[in-house]
């Protein structure tokens, strides 16, 4: 796959990094690329509104990409015949290629593939009446870490460009299966192991809702391209909030599944393959409902990947999910004192359930300080002896937010280091276990993060994504509300629990932050993913007045 190639010869990584961005420039139409006088000025905060006034998509592909459609909807249209899928995938090919232009999210760029695969999408649908599947015409992003036959899949390693796949991941093969048409790979950063969407080989991405914070990630072009609606659904990986920092970052929905309820095979390593830290990453979806969430995951399910990935389990995304008004365990602070935003939302979220009839209760997790403690260890078992090697063959530097989230320095651990950090684990899972059996909750609410989206390269405590991951729970991030000045001023009675708390706070600044969007985290117990995501659906309704 490329992998273990060596790099392109006798070529420094800047003129590799010059003839990739080259060649993904190349496969945008000129028609579609902003001209200079039309590019946003750096004091620009929402960089959403340029693709209503650049002239680039016509009212109906305004129409198409904007916010009147989710997955679902959008889906439904097709198959009744509103929107063929080449219309469908011209406008978000274009609204993408403006997205590009002002974020930077999108690494390879399919457009030509999508526009040609909606042509025979639109010939079956007139000739059979028929859609190929659920999906049938529905434009979708997937992160860069998924392979895809003739295109690069590069991880964000220099080393790794010009070396395309030789065949397609299986999960989006099923997808596309389903109807789904594929437009672009998404940005991520360089090692996988950051909140953030920076590497050499691309560059940094850009959060399109407020353009001087954080993308989050590591999934973090998608999402900005679901922010942008640079697609009406998209994939991205967790290992430690990989998809839910970013949905938080960029205001739009997610799920982290359970470990074995979506497949993970056959997509582009970004490490040892073969390595067990004992903390798997897992695929979920972010998109612009929990009911897209669900119609990812049902398509996914549908194809039984049981049989072609042994780490699936079978039959318990089957079990129907009871009707019923859950009990909600609220985690308001763990480890770091989040910033007002947050602690606003988790409190008034709290509030407007209890005023609802929701029974709300009290969730006092193991402290989120030690189990990050944990996972930093499990994360760094070769000491990044990887990502190392990667950068070595080609000479490309580690860029500063690698550097800065701490893991590049960390020493490779001893096979019976490896064990007791494990062993460390199993105990903060039962734990949290016993927690969840006292406070007899069936979904927790909590923070995201201990902030909103922060500067670029500033998210550097996974605190409250980690710990599902460690304990191997699913959760759906919600959007919730923004910050707010007048809501969320600094804290002046602000007592720190520890320096790493004072840090932590010292990033707040109300009017940097404002408008930055403030999410919810929807935990569930382990393997309780259907019924979480239908709880999801119930509790968003309620918070957000979603149908």
């Amino acid at each position: 796959m490329g992998a273990d190639q060596e790099p392109v010869a006798k070529k420094t990584w800047q003129e590799l990094q010059a003839a990739k961005a080259a060649e993904r420039n190349s496969r945008i139409p000129e028609e579609w690329k902003l001209k200079a006088d039309q590019l946003p000025s750096e004091d620009v905060v929402d960089l959403r509104p340029i693709v209503n006034s650049c002239g680039i998509l016509s009212p109906a592909e305004l129409a198409i990409t904007g916010e009147g459609y989710d997955a679902s909807s959008l889906a439904a249209a097709i198959a009744a015949g509103k929107f063929t899928a080449v219309e469908v995938a011209t406008a978000f090919c274009k609204r993408a290629a403006v997205g590009q232009h002002v974020c930077n999210m999108l690494t390879e760029i399919m457009f030509a593939d999508a526009i040609k695969r909606a042509e025979e999408l639109d010939g079956i649908f007139k000739s059979t009446g028929k859609t190929v599947g659920p999906l049938h015409g529905v434009p979708m992003t997937f992160k860069e870490c998924f392979h895809f036959k003739g295109y690069d899949s590069t991880n964000g390693y220099i080393s790794r460009v010009f070396q395309p796949s030789d065949r397609t991941s299986p999960i989006a093969e099923v997808l596309q299966a389903a109807g789904a048409v594929i437009i672009s790979k998404t940005n991520v950063p360089q090692t996988m192991l950051v909140a953030e969407a920076h590497n050499n080989v691309f560059g940094q991405t850009k959060n399109p809702v407020n353009s001087r914070l954080s993308c989050g990630g590591s999934s973090g072009g998608e999402g900005s391209s679901q922010a942008f609606r640079c697609s009406a659904l998209g994939v991205g990986t967790d290992v430690g909030g990989s998809v839910r920092i970013p949905a938080a970052c960029n205001g739009v929905y997610s799920y982290k599944p359970t470990f074995g309820i979506i497949p993970m095979i056959g997509y582009s390593y970004s490490g040892w393959t073969g390595s067990n830290t004992g903390i798997p990453a897992v695929t979920g979806p972010l998109g612009h409902s929990v009911r897209d969430l669900s119609l990812f995951t049902n398509v996914v399910r549908a194809a039984k990947p049981w049989t072609f990935d042994p780490a699936v389990i079978p039959n318990i995304m089957e079990l129907e999910p009871a009707s019923r008004r859950p009990v909600v365990g609220v985690i308001h602070a763990s480890g770091l004192t989040p910033h007002p935003p947050v602690r606003r939302a988790i409190r008034d979220a709290a509030a407007r359930l209890a005023a609802a009839g929701f029974e709300v209760r009290d969730f006092t997790p193991p402290d989120f300080v030690g189990i990050r403690q944990v996972s930093e260890q499990l994360f760094t078992l070769d000491g990044l002896s990887y990502p190392k090697r990667e950068c070595a063959r080609s000479g490309e530097p580690p860029v500063p937010s690698v550097l800065k989230i701490g893991f590049w320095d960390m020493p490779a651990k001893t096979q019976e280091e490896a064990w007791a950090w494990n062993t460390k684990k199993g105990i903060i899972q039962k734990k949290m276990l016993d927690e969840w059996q006292r406070v007899g909750c069936d979904v927790v609410l909590a923070p995201v993060g201990p902030h909103t989206a922060p500067r670029p390269g500033e998210w550097t405590s996974d605190h409250y994504t980690v710990v599902w991951n460690v304990c191997d729970y699913p959760a759906v991030i919600l959007p919730f509300t923004h910050a707010d000045p007048a809501l969320d001023p600094a804290d002046t009675n602000f007592k720190p629990l520890h320096a790493a708390d004072q840090k932590n706070q010292d990033l707040y600044d109300p009017e940097l932050f404002k408008g930055a969007p403030v999410a919810l985290q929807i935990v569930g117990p382990r393997l309780g993913d259907k019924q979480l995501l239908k709880d999801a659906k119930l509790l968003d309704s309620v918070l957000n007045g979603t149908a």
